[in-house]
């Protein structure tokens, strides 16, 4: 059984940040999520306050999840 290493929470944020704006066929594409593992990953970082979703469908990334991504030194 080969075993597929999942993306991390700051390689997510990343990507968010990244793009500015996604949707979970993003996810999907960019790391090989099933649809419902994408949609558990955004409802996880929304819960910590990490990303938002104001538009129906459409993920961004609030300021506490910039800071942690410049914690982490990701922001370049």
């Amino acid at each position: 059984m080969v075993r597929v290493r999942r993306a991390t929470k700051i390689e997510v944020l990343e990507f968010i940040w990244k793009m500015e704006i996604v949707r979970i066929h993003d996810l999907v594409d960019r790391f090989g999520y099933t649809e419902g593992g994408a949609c558990w990953r955004l409802v996880s970082l929304k819960k910590e306050g990490l990303v938002d979703n104001e538009q129906k469908g459409e993920w961004t990334i609030t300021d506490l999840g910039l800071k942690r991504l410049a914690y982490y030194g990701m922001l370049k």
